[in-house]
């Protein structure tokens, strides 16, 4: 997982692609909250981006931030059947602006003086209260009421009182169903990538569609309670949250449409492939591994141009009209959600008033550091490529930064380095010899947490988490750190290899236990970031603490001094050359959807404002000429799966 350091944080996530359309009736046991109930809602359809839903069904933080989600089987260790527990019908029946449905009113007559002349002695009869200050405390119907939670002591706020603690112990008991919900869903996907074939596929399928089904029941029950009158900030809170779901939101017919057009370009994205330059019978070269080590190793610029060119030629061109669709539904869902367009309902989680004037800011604070290290690489890429490709005043062309996509520098970070003479520190070797396994590389990771006073890992993430490549199944091998959603299972998947990579990456997924176990008290809706920066920002400051040279001469890992002004200068560059030069593409990718939403850029110039953003933040430019009818932000995974960047 590529992230940075600073203000602004930055993950990638992948999501799981959810088929099929479900029209069962999802029924929850949650506490009625008026007298009268009316069922409300058929089925609807599975999301096929979990990213949509301000409610993720879990945490699960991996190298590209999927989400999933489980309870397991007492009877069988390790294995986390979906739930087949029956609901009891929902019922959120809340009419009369908020009030029960009770024949209360407030007037100051007595029901028999209702025909009368408005003659009250408002000194002496008993039910003229609204003056006393001490309304609410004498009232024996309403002992323990808190006084100050209103504005005026009068019998509206009485009722207020009254529906206020029916709307708290609604959300107690949905907060409770929520997690057992939660659990199961983990589960089910646990179970997938930890033993993926058919069977565990289906049922991690399944349990997500029945976990969207219960997102949609309780957004509708909270979209009918009303939250004006709430005074009471975590009630208000929980409800605002529980009344965003992202695409699920819209209608069955539109949800499946969202979801097959994303699911149809994913399949162009992960079915990709071009052949090799100058060899056109070589085909059928993959993004991953071969695409990447080309660009990433080869220093050839026509070969790394044809590269560049071809996977542009068959993902993003392929994809522009189904994209172009999916910004119409994206903002129709983010307008079910009260919100103008999808561009505020990405940014939402960050309870900022105008995020896009502080992440700008940010990147003002940023941009000298980067322009400097754009200046010396450019330099170093012009002293290796000839000053008739490289101009000294010009942008840096974008199929020679050692990366599909320019997003990191690192691949080219062997011949820009500052003192090529000084190796960079690698402590594999010694790891080897010091006898490392994949469990003691996670025990030496809790040691670190544990020495400043944080959390030990609790029994369940020994028992449970998957530290090792299993050898009688497959898994999928992507880092990843999940909350199952009950207070007390915590693991980590990781196919761990012994060197100095994955201990770094260890410590960085056992970040994110530590911040589960941080908030496990809090409700179901609270139990995740800050907003979607905090995860990454704690686990990259742990990475960045843990693979310092500095550290690892503690842990003995390192036998000779390395603390002198090249090895320092050195090991700063690399990390640059991943963290800091990713920040203007990650801003890019987020700055140009945000225009896309908000209609600020028409589909005829989606590709040209792509790469006038590109050159403004990361001055950088195409190899080659580009048009209308390319669509080169497709060429990036996150643009087809829609999913928010900016983290």
């Amino acid at each position: 997982m590529a992230c940075v350091q600073g203000k602004s944080l930055i993950i990638y996530f992948q999501v799981h692609i959810l088929l099929n359309l479900c029209f069962a009736e999802p029924q929850l046991d949650l506490p009625p909250l008026s007298q009268s109930s009316t069922p409300r809602y058929g089925g609807y359809g599975l999301l096929s981006s979990t990213q949509s839903s301000i409610n993720s069904p879990g945490n699960q933080f991996d190298r590209n931030f999927q989400y999933s989600t489980a309870r397991p089987n007492q009877n069988s260790p390790g294995v986390f059947p979906v739930s087949s527990t029956p609901y009891s019908q929902i019922n959120p029946d809340i009419s009369n602006n908020g009030y029960p449905n009770n024949n209360y009113g407030s007037s100051t007559l007595r029901p028999d003086d209702r025909n009368r002349d408005d003659r009250i002695d408002v000194n002496n009869d008993p039910n003229f209260r609204r003056n006393d200050p001490n309304f609410i405390r004498n009232d024996p119907n309403y002992v323990g009421s808190n006084p100050y939670e209103f504005n005026n002591n009068n019998i509206d706020e009485r009722l207020h009182a009254v529906n206020l603690q029916q709307i708290r112990d609604f959300l107690l008991k949905a907060d409770d169903q929520a997690s057992k919900e939660c659990t199961n869903n983990v589960a089910a996907q646990w179970n997938f990538e930890t033993d993926v074939n058919d069977a565990t596929q289906h049922a991690a399928l399944d349990a997500q569609q029945r976990y969207t089904l219960f997102q949609r029941g309780l957004w509708e029950a909270a979209q009918q309670i009303p939250r004006g009158f709430i005074r009471d900030y975590p009630t208000f809170r929980q409800l605002r949250m529980l009344s965003i779901i992202g695409p699920a939101a819209l209608p069955p017919d539109q949800l499946d449409r969202y979801n097959r057009i994303i699911n149809d370009m994913l399949a162009v994205y992960n079915t990709a492939e071009i052949c090799a330059y100058n060899e056109p019978f070589k085909c059928g070269l993959h993004l991953q591994p071969e695409l990447q080590f080309i660009m990433s190793h080869s220093r050839d610029w026509d070969e790394l141009s044809h590269v560049w060119t071809e996977w542009r030629r068959n993902t993003g061109r392929r994809i522009r009209d189904l994209y172009e669709q999916l910004v119409d539904l994206t903002n129709q869902a983010a307008r079910l959600n009260n919100f103008t367009d999808a561009s505020a309902y990405w940014m939402f989680p960050y309870e900022s008033g105008n995020l896009r004037q502080e992440v700008e800011e940010v990147w003002e604070q940023v941009k000298p550091l980067y322009d400097l290290l754009h200046a010396y690489v450019r330099r170093r890429l012009r002293e290796a490529y000839g000053p008739e490709r490289i101009s000294r005043s010009a942008p840096i062309p974008a199929h020679i930064l050692g990366d599909m996509w320019g997003q990191s520098w690192s691949g080219i970070v062997p011949f820009t380095l500052p003192y090529p003479g000084k190796t960079l520190v690698d402590v594999t070797p010694e790891m080897i010899q010091q006898g490392y396994t994949p469990l003691t590389v996670f025990q030496l990771a809790e040691e670190f947490f544990v020495s400043m006073n944080m959390s030990a890992m609790p029994p369940d993430f020994w028992a449970l988490s998957v530290f090792d490549q299993p050898q009688d199944r497959h898994i999928h091998c992507q880092p990843s750190a999940w909350d199952f959603c009950n207070r007390h299972d915590y693991r980590i998947k990781m196919c761990t290899h012994v060197d100095m990579k994955d201990l770094v990456t260890a410590h960085h997924e056992m970040a994110h236990i530590e911040y589960f176990l941080a908030y496990s008290n809090q409700p179901k809706v609270f139990r995740d970031g800050a907003n979607p920066g905090f995860h990454e920002a704690i686990g990259e400051a742990i990475a960045l603490s843990v693979s310092s040279p500095r550290h690892l001469q503690t842990l003995g890992l390192v036998q000779r001094s390395v603390d002198d002004t090249a090895h320092d200068t050195n090991y700063l560059f690399t990390q640059a050359m991943d963290k800091l030069a990713f920040l203007p593409f990650a801003l890019v990718m987020d700055r140009w959807r945000w225009d896309v939403f908000t209609g600020d850029v028409r589909k005829e110039q989606y590709n040209c404002h792509w790469w006038r953003l590109r050159e403004q933040y990361q001055g950088i430019k195409p190899p080659v000429l580009r048009s209308e009818l390319d669509f080169d932000p497709g060429a990036k995974y996150h643009i087809p799966a829609n999913i928010p960047y900016i983290r």
